[in-house]
């Protein structure tokens, strides 16, 4: 929340506080003019009643953001996002599944391996039904460079790619450690091809593909990793698979 939206929201929370400790004795009109004559009292109230005014600030935004949340999904679920499909990509499934997920994510990010493991749980749920479509926001270069490894192996092999994926998550840290050297190992444990991939890694195309996700994912309004669109519908952040059920289970019904 920015810093003015955040003021303006605890001046309110501070006025709420003194008119209902006032009841009856003062209007809120009076109350606005006798701080508009006196704005240092806003402070003095802020100083002297810090966890009422935080946790009713807090309460605030957590509604507000509820709110929001909500409002959103109702516009997607009538108007769903359209995100470019390319059926070479898919990491998942089949083109035409009845359960279609784009992941915008980060091979460096904790929450994206988070959110990795849930996608299997949702495949294992719906054994078939799933095509997943892995695309990008990378938060560092190194980020960007394991991006560029996966898009070079998915052009050999679907299942090496995926494999590729699952041991990158599951070894984020060493990996970070060990920088291009332990992508290679990977790749080779994965039995990639690995001089097409050394010569793929400079390839243009994939350069602008994963530029293209990047900028697909900010025209969503995506301004974190992971994010997801289910079926048309958006999910930001690593959340539980029962909020990609529940998605499942209103696009069901168009």
């Amino acid at each position: 929340m920015r810093k003015p939206a955040l003021v303006a929201l605890l001046v309110t929370v501070m006025l709420s506080l003194v008119a209902s400790a006032f009841a009856g004795e003062i209007t809120k009109d009076e109350l606005k003019k006798a701080l508009n004559e006196h704005p240092e009292v806003i402070l003095d109230f802020l100083r002297a009643h810090p966890i009422e005014v935080y946790e009713a600030a807090e309460s605030g935004i957590k509604m507000k953001e509820r709110a929001e949340k909500q409002d959103r999904r109702e516009a997607e679920l009538a108007k769903p996002l359209m995100p470019v499909m390319d059926p070479s990509r898919i990491l998942v499934g089949q083109p035409g599944a009845p359960i279609s997920v784009f992941v915008y994510s980060d091979f460096f990010c904790p929450f994206c391996a988070r959110g990795a493991k849930t996608m299997d749980a949702l495949e294992a749920a719906h054994p078939g039904q799933v095509q997943l479509i892995f695309k990008h926001m990378p938060g560092h270069e190194f980020s960007r460079l394991a991006a560029l490894y996966f898009e070079a192996i998915l052009l050999q092999d679907q299942e090496k790619a995926k494999n590729f994926h699952d041991l990158v998550f599951a070894s984020q840290a060493k990996l970070a450690r060990n920088g291009e050297k332990g992508l290679k190992k990977v790749a080779a444990e994965v039995h990639a091809d690995m001089a097409r991939l050394n010569a793929d890694l400079e390839s243009p195309e994939l350069a602008a593909r994963l530029d293209a996700d990047n900028k697909e994912a900010t025209t969503f309004g995506f301004q974190g990793t992971p994010s997801f669109i289910v079926n048309g519908v958006s999910v930001e952040g690593a959340q539980p698979l029962s909020e990609f059920e529940e998605i499942i289970r209103q696009t069901s019904k168009r």
